[in-house]
């Protein structure tokens, strides 16, 4: 089974509308999985296509779903056991197989056997549908459904919809995350390294795997450029993956079956883990031979990494691609990699740029600074890293003197030594800056700590750590991730591991930090912990990884006699007790750090007295703590952080109050399934965050809660069971955060919650509130006010206009029927969402008064109107109302939305755009789907210079004006299902941007003769329906003599185009033609130029019964499709299509023999139904090689 499919066809910066979207029956599961899975995901912000309106009707699928399934990233089918008994549910999902996007099936009481062969509950619903609709278009349906049916999916199991919804959700986050990798903001050099590689890896279109290896000492800038070429392949490739830090990751807990997993992982995602590195060998090898793959491998460090995840180019499907980064080149084996690249150090301006930069803020130093800047650039050696850190660390040293100081010790260091220049920034930093790297390098890089995370433990440690993480940034020591998650440059780390290692070569006990595995279970089990240990991390979680990985070596050592195999079993179960001895801790080894810090002991089993643990301890984390509650015999006095999430703890403590821990900051307990009540909290005089996400036993609050008067945030999000909060919560004075979402059973908020009056974000979504206190107005400081799925609050308070910090109020789903005019006092709100309102009929006019709006969100709403007043919204960016049927026209004032860059219309009932719509000049995306009741669009939208996308698919527009070839910018236009729609404007040809013009199924007959001046154009899709083509007698098309000069166009479908006589010769000039659908066409022959395609990979000519010839093709193709063609008589030698993978040729009766075909040794499917004249010659071709060449024929139909 294939594991779905994922290929963008569009350029990386057109992001599609949405990233799922959901094909269900809805009479199967519309109110009960479909409803569960959609409000899941949208939960997590994934942007959800559902069609919750019905809107197919007739025999035709709505052109909306149609816009939806090309507008959406991936689908996800559930195949439900009436699914097939809806014609429209079979249309949608042939169009989902066509797009070659991800698809995730679900097999919803339905067994995948019978989905692919069409059989059980869908046997008679094929049946009736053939007899309705005729063969053509169930024998796509039919295809389509095999596809799906042999997609690795997901198996609905009623007693775990929760866990299978879970991880539908973490397989579509997976996906969304497979996009571009950050590089640096500021980069000097790397177009001309990209220019370098162009020819030889990025635009070679062969389907030849490539393997670059680069390779260059550390900090030269591999990763960087590894990042950048990752970013300018991955819209092309259907699975990747960017595996960063290979030498942490192979040094650490599983080691190379953890790089494996990791590789399986992204690229295969739904596969379960192996257990040794045989095994990962061997599923490498199996699953990614036929795909085509996108790999970064970071940081090699040695062969043994490069065997075990990517050992031969032969693993790897046709047109993979594999980058490898190290800084030894001996490590690029050549029977793998192909491409070689040494990344060398800067040249002297480039290095002087950047320098430059970071120390001065400006491209070129300044003639004071311009000889030292210089000698700098020149003892660094043109190393980035060096010069990045360095110039960071020089950029608060104003004067020329300072400078001198730091060029001083620069001096000192030996030429090339890296760590030594890093150096002179560490001992640039105070003391608690120091302590603070130190921390970070060594060990909460290795957890993936986040920002705030590490805020809150080096606050509890009573450091400043919002200063001295700033400080750090600011001179490039660490940096903050696109997640919030700290990152260091490897030479970084490593300096700062060094540093902690020079403390004591010989003992690990006499270190501050420890974060090596082996040194603190020998420190631990000798008991030789001393003062001198501030923090070490230990985490027991993939321990059976390094089991099961020796057990593969064992299965490896062929032992020679019983004797030796008993002798080695017998070392490997001594060996497996003492690790399991492993993952128990005495207290008593603790007793002698009395300095630590930092603890943590995750997936860890302890036993011994507590009061053992150090008292100093300011941080513990022991994820999958298997106590039910913490002993009464530790007493954290110093304890500022407590991390228990994923526990199976049911109370936290029964302690006395003098031993609770008083300087108590944050406590996770996050995923405590089994937690029933919230412990006492009445010691804790200092505490700031608590978080019971997800503790669904939770059914009460603590009542002592009310007096944490120092309490900043309080997390009970997915507390389903929670009734109520205690009464004196609103006493929370510094509370600046309150998330309920999900709480289902919490009927009301406090009265006087407006007591809160630090209060910045209220989230109280799908919980059962029907009502807002009338206090709520007096939380003057809240930012962010959600109130998402309550279906019970009907009316907002009046005095809604005093919330006058709020800047995002979102009612999505809600049964609120009006918003207060006081909404308009809301000075700085800056967000406002009303999706699928279905009460709320209007938006009043004192929206006017919204000066800081910038997005608005009423999509599928009741709103009839616009009110004049949205024109004066003069930072509006967004504005989507796609759904509101009820919406019928845009008032006049919608030109003044000056700063407006996307207006969404989808679905409404406009019928015209106002000529002020000229006044738009910012804006880059219209949308105009479905609206069914616009007929044209005015001339001044020539005017609105600044477009690049626009969509009119399924509107009722006869011409597109005149002016519309002033849009220069304009990127994509897709013009799909305008049935009314009959010209194109000679105009068009200036468009010089546009690069996708999606026309399918228009009235459109001729192209304009200068068509071919679309010098940008890459894909041309303007297929018509062929049933529609056999009713009408329209005149023959044939292509304008300019159509050759669109050397860029990579796809093409005239599908039904009724394109007759013969294709021009000069058809080679679409050299970068790739994809060719011709078929319903009326053409007799085919130019013999068409070999000089050398990019073209798909020949699709179905149903062309006027082709008498087939001349010779490409050497590039995969696929050729000439079913149907019942005129053709000749098919010139095929031996050259060495990659040829499908030949489709049914029903062609005339056609006598396919020479060559016994050449094709990578032919996997041959359709041959109906063509008895070839068949016996073709089998007789095939027999000189099926005994003594394995072609893999998986579908091989001779009749």
């Amino acid at each position: 089974m294939s594991n779905g499919l994922i290929v963008s066809s569009s350029p990386a910066a057109l992001r599609l509308h949405w990233d799922v979207f959901l094909s269900f029956r809805g009479e199967d599961t519309r109110r009960s999985f479909t409803k569960h899975l959609y409000d899941s995901l949208n939960k997590e912000g994934i942007r959800v296509f559902l069609d919750d309106t019905g809107m197919t009707q007739g025999d035709e699928i709505a052109p909306t779903l149609m816009e939806a399934i090309q507008d959406s990233a991936s689908s996800i089918i559930i195949l439900s056991p009436r699914y097939a008994n809806s014609h429209w549910c079979l249309e949608e999902l042939a169009r989902i197989c066509e797009l070659r996007r991800l698809i995730l099936p679900v097999f919803y009481q339905v067994d995948p056997s019978n989905v692919r062969r069409q059989k059980g509950p869908f046997e008679q619903d094929f049946e009736s549908h053939s007899k309705r609709f005729g063969d053509d278009r169930v024998v796509k349906w039919r295809a389509a459904m095999n596809k799906v049916g042999g997609i690795s999916g997901f198996v609905f199991d009623t007693s775990g919809e929760d866990h299978l919804i879970q991880r539908l959700v973490k397989r579509v986050l997976q996906e969304l995350r497979k996009t571009p990798v950050g590089i640096a903001t500021y980069t000097v050099g790397l177009d001309s390294r990209l220019e370098k590689l162009k020819m030889r890896f990025t635009d070679d279109k062969s389907n030849r795997v490539q393997v670059l290896g680069l390779y260059g000492m550390g900090g030269i800038g591999k990763t960087t450029l590894a990042a950048a070429l990752f970013n300018k392949l991955v819209g092309h490739f259907e699975s990747r993956s960017f595996i960063s830090n290979i030498k942490d990751i192979s040094q650490g807990e599983g080691g190379l079956v953890t790089l494996q997993n990791k590789l399986l992982g992204d690229l295969f995602p739904d596969r379960p883990p192996v257990n040794d590195i045989n095994d990962g060998i061997a599923v490498i090898k199996e699953l990614c031979h036929e795909k085509r793959v996108l790999v970064v491998l970071d940081d090699v460090v040695d062969v043994n990494q490069l065997t075990v995840l990517a050992g031969k180019r032969d693993w790897f499907g046709e047109g993979s691609r594999v980058i490898v980064t190290t800084r030894n080149r001996d490590v690029l084996v050549e029977h793998l990699v192909n491409v070689f690249y040494e990344v060398r150090e800067l040249g002297s301006s480039e290095a002087l740029q950047l320098f430059s930069y970071h120390a001065l803020r400006r491209d070129n130093p300044t003639e004071e600074y311009l000889n030292i800047s210089k000698e700098i650039v020149s003892l660094t050696g043109g190393l980035p890293l060096a010069l990045e850190v360095f110039g960071s660390t020089l950029f608060n040293e104003r004067g020329i003197d300072k400078w001198e100081d730091v060029l001083k010790k620069l001096r000192q260091i030996r030429p090339g030594n890296l760590q030594d220049v890093l150096r002179i920034s560490f001992d640039g930093l105070d003391d608690e800056e120091k302590c603070v790297f130190l921390d970070i390098a060594c060990l909460f890089i290795k957890m993936r700590m986040k920002r705030a995370e590490a805020i809150d433990i080096l606050n509890g440690c009573g450091f400043r750590a919002e200063t001295a993480i700033t400080v750090l940034t600011v001179k490039c020591l660490i940096k903050i991730g696109g997640d919030y998650e700290l990152w260091m440059h490897d030479q970084l780390r490593d300096m700062g591991r060094q540093i902690v290692r020079n403390e004591n070569l010989l003992d690990p006990g006499m270190r501050s930090r420890l974060w090596d595995r082996g040194d603190i279970m020998t420190m631990l089990k000798h008991k030789k912990g001393t003062r001198h240990v501030q923090g070490l991390i230990l985490d027991f979680e993939k321990k059976n990884y390094v089991r099961t990985q020796k057990i593969s070596w064992v299965k490896a050592l062929n032992p020679s006699s019983s004797l030796d195999y008993l002798i080695e079993k017998r070392k490997l179960f001594l060996q497996q007790r003492a690790e399991e001895g492993e993952l128990i801790l005495d207290t008593k080894a603790l007793k002698s750090l009395v300095n630590l810090r930092l603890l943590q002991i995750n997936h860890a089993k302890v036993k011994g007295q507590f009061k053992s643990f150090p008292a100093s301890l300011k941080w513990l984390q022991w994820k999958n703590c298997p106590l039910k509650k913490l002993p009464s015999d530790y007493a954290p006095h110093e304890l500022a952080v407590l991390d228990l999430s994923e526990s199976g703890i049911q109370r936290v403590w029964g302690w006395t109050r003098n031993k609770v821990a008083e300087n108590l900051m944050v406590m996770n307990l996050r995923r405590c399934y089994n937690l029933e009540a919230s412990p006492d909290l009445s010691g804790c005089k200092k505490l700031e965050k608590l978080d019971f996400k997800g503790c669904i036993q939770l059914t009460k609050i603590h009542e002592s809660l009310g007096n944490v008067r120092t309490l900043l945030q309080l997390n009970l999000d997915e507390c389903i069971n929670l009734v109520e909060l205690p009464r004196d919560v609103s006493g929370l004075r510094l509370l600046q955060n309150l998330i309920l979402s999900d709480c289902l059973k919490l009927e009301e908020l406090p009265q006087d919650i407006g007591s809160m009056n630090s209060l910045k974000e209220l989230v109280v979504d799908k919980t059962a509130i029907s009502m807002l206190p009338q206090s709520l107005y007096r939380l003057t400081k809240l930012e962010k006010l959600s109130l998402n799925g309550c279906k019970f609050i009907k009316r907002l308070p009046e005095r809604l206009g005093n919330l006058i910090a709020l800047k995002e109020l979102s009612l999505n789903h809600s049964a609120v029927q009006e918003l207060p005019d006081s909404i308009g006092s809301l000075s700085n709100l800056e967000k406002l969402s009303l999706m699928r309102c279905q009460s709320l009929t209007a938006i009043p006019e004192s929206i006017r008064n919204l000066q800081s709006l910038m997005e608005v969100s009423i999509n599928s709403s009741a709103i009839k109107e616009l009110p004049a007043a949205i024109g004066s919204l003069p930072y509006l960016k967004t504005f989507f109302a796609g759904g509101c049927h009820f919406l019928s026209k845009l008032p006049d004032s919608i030109g003044g939305l000056a700063s407006i860059s996307e207006l969404e219309l989808d679905g409404t009932s406009i019928s015209e755009l106002p000529e002020q719509i000229s006044g738009l000049k910012m804006i880059e995306k219209l949308y105009l789907r479905k609206c069914t009741s616009l007929r044209a669009l005015p001339e001044a939208i020539g005017n609105i210079l600044n477009l690049t996308t626009i969509y009119l698919s399924g509107c009722n527009i006869t011409e597109l004006p005149e002016s519309f070839g002033r849009l220069e910018n304009l990127v994509m236009l897709t013009l799909d299902e305008c049935k009314k729609l009959h010209k194109l404007p000679v105009s068009i040809g200036n468009l010089k941007s546009l690069c996708h013009l999606l026309m399918e199924k228009t009235a459109v007959t001729v192209l304009p003769e200068n068509f071919g001046n679309l010098s940008s154009l890459m894909i041309l899709k303007m297929k018509k329906d062929p049933l529609e083509y056999l009713r009408t007698q329209d005149q023959l098309v044939v292509f304008p003599h300019s159509f050759s000069k669109l050397s860029l166009l990579e796809e093409l479908n005239a599908r039904a185009w009724r394109i007759s006589g013969k294709i021009p010769d000069d058809f080679e000039k679409l050299s970068s033609l790739e994809i060719l659908d011709l078929g319903h066409n009326n053409f007799s022959s085919l130019p013999s130029s068409l070999c000089g395609l050398s990019l073209l990979r798909k020949l699709l000519m179905a149903h062309c019964e006027e082709l008498k010839s087939l001349p010779p093709l490409p050497p590039s193709l995969e696929e050729l499709d000439v079913s149907n063609c019942f005129g053709l008589e000749i098919i010139s030698d095929v031996s050259g299509l060495e990659r040829l993978t499908l030949l489709n040729i049914t029903n062609c009766e005339k056609v006598v023999d396919i020479p060559g075909i016994e050449c094709l040794k990578f032919l996997k499917r041959l359709y041959m139904s109906s063509c008895k004249a070839c068949s016996l010659t073709v089998k007789r071709r095939l027999s000189k090689v099926l005994y003594l060449v394995p072609i893999p024929l998986s579908v091989h139909v001779l009749e």
